[in-house]
């Protein structure tokens, strides 16, 4: 079994849990001892507890695992609370509660006392919903049993070195692809052709034969020059692709895939990996928000161009970032990421204003957006060329918030209330905490290492996206499974030859 925790640790990460929020009381307490005398309206200490309810509900899944040692950064409660929920909603709300939000998206909700405190409830109910539905045992054995009817393939570490880099010049060929048609990058496609998808699905090859090769380098006993040569060739191109891809979270990807790998290759955790993992998640965040923005600055807009004009805007960008000063780049950046943070924000614009939008979103082709993405979505568009789209954030951005240009996050609670109403969010996050807890009880809980399904489960469980809509999540869950599945197939016919020539 892959050993994710260390009974002995429990202690100090219980410890460090404690202490930060120690920290968190401590600096609540010294901002409402300095507001008593305030007569500063941007503020909204009337939120606080909510904040801290919210903060509480989002850690205790984590507190749990710790004291049953079963927590690793990388079990599907912990990181959905460290990556998203924690930062977004609990980091989130504390820069709203201070004043700090964007009076932009304050000023398109209805009556802030009543909506800013719902928001956090439905975020409440959205988190518990989804730890009540992996909890439920009927889930697990549902994945145990799907285990049992999976391939026991078993590929040797001597052979994915050569297999991993075959797939994964599959997958930048149909990168590059992608790039060149708009699909990849900060570009929008005008209009979606037959076979977008398909070049899309492909392009995943690149990431999963990265994470392959990265477990194989972790599962050596020893690091030789082969193994110095594979990690050269995993940096240059994820380094390489985030550049061009101008993606502001692009460097944190690169880190959670290395460090998912890690986890998941059998290495036991320490403090000083937790110590080390966080500065570099903040360096990552900080710099990629930076690049990204002024990669985004030099482009001007999401305009489809050639491939020899998008070329031109990585060392454009290097170029604007040398000139800036570097203590106007470091304030730019540190503003952008407070914006970031906050989810609360545009997730309450949603909470108060998707009954009164309700009877336009069918104009703007917004409605019944899960409908229609999870019972249409395995029709292919080869077959169907004209097949609805998926909900353009263009439009849900121009209906809400009445900017089209931005991508705004919408958050599956946000999702499931506009379809459902309340009774969606706590239902919809149920439904989906089973799916979670199936898709890891049949690839990862209580099994040895296997390369192809811990391949397989980081594939499908990380393009799981809280930030976007519920409608998708299903339809790209059962679409990048297929992908990945094909290009393990390839890996393992590449390990079955190797066997032949041998």
């Amino acid at each position: 079994m892959l050993p994710f925790s260390r009974a002995g640790s429990r202690r100090g990460l219980f410890y460090a849990i404690a202490t930060v929020w120690g920290l968190v009381a401590i600096c609540l307490g010294l901002v409402m001892i300095s507001e008593l005398g305030s007569n500063d309206g941007s503020s909204k200490i009337y939120l606080l507890p909510w904040c801290i309810a919210t903060g509480a509900v989002i850690a205790l899944p984590s507190i749990y695992l710790i004291y049953r040692g079963q927590f690793h950064p990388f079990h599907p409660l912990v990181f959905p609370a460290w990556s998203f929920f924690f930062p977004g909603f609990f980091i989130g709300g504390l820069v709203v509660a201070l004043g700090g939000a964007q009076p932009y998206l304050l000023s398109l909700i209805q009556d802030e006392d009543h909506n800013l405190p719902l928001t956090f409830a439905f975020v409440i109910l959205g988190f518990g919903g989804l730890t009540a539905g992996f909890a439920v045992p009927y889930a697990r054995k549902l994945g145990r049993w799907i285990s049992g009817w999976l391939p026991k393939w078993e590929i040797p570490t001597s052979r994915i070195a050569f297999s991993g880099i075959v797939l994964m010049i599959v997958g930048l060929m149909n990168t590059l692809a992608a790039f060149a048609l708009g699909i990849l990058g900060f570009q929008r496609v005008e209009e979606i052709g037959t076979f977008d998808g398909i070049i899309y699905l492909l392009s995943l090859f690149h990431i999963e034969a990265t994470f392959l090769l990265w477990l194989y380098v972790f599962r050596n006993k020893r690091f030789g020059i082969w193994q110095l040569l594979i990690v050269g060739l995993l940096l240059v191109t994820a380094f390489t692709k985030s550049a061009f891809q101008g993606n502001r979270a692009g460097l944190v990807y690169i880190f959670v895939l290395i460090a998912f790998a890690y986890t998941f290759s059998g290495k036991a955790l320490k403090a000083k990996h937790y110590a080390i993992g966080g500065i570099v998640v903040m360096i990552a965040v900080i710099f990629g928000i930076i690049y990204g923005t002024t990669f985004r600055n030099v482009k001007g807009s999401e305009e489809q161009m050639s491939i020899d004009q998008y070329v031109t805007l990585v060392p454009a960008t290097w170029n604007k970032l040398v000139e800036q000063d570097p203590g106007t780049t470091l304030v730019n950046g540190f503003s952008t990421l407070s914006e970031r943070l906050d989810s609360i924000s545009p997730l309450a614009v949603v909470v108060s204003n998707y009954e009164a939008l309700a009877p336009y979103e069918e104009a703007w082709g917004i409605n019944d957006n899960i409908y229609v993405d999870t019972v249409i979505f395995f029709i292919p568009r080869v077959v169907w060329p004209d097949k609805p789209v998926s909900i353009d954030a263009s439009k849900y951005g121009d209906l809400y918030f009445n900017f089209a240009e931005n991508s705004f996050t919408l958050t599956p609670m946000g999702d499931l209330l506009r379809n459902f109403g309340p009774i969606g969010v706590p239902i919809g996050m149920f439904i989906l905490g089973m799916i979670i807890r199936t898709l890891y009880a049949s690839l990862i809980e209580g099994q040895d290492f296997s390369y192809w399904r811990v391949t397989l489960f980081y594939m499908m469980f990380s393009t799981i996206s809280f930030e976007g809509t519920f409608g998708l999540i299903i339809p790209i869950l059962f679409k990048v499974g297929v992908a990945s599945f094909f290009g393990l197939l390839i890996v393992r016919f590449c390990a079955g030859s190797l066997k032949k020539f041998a």
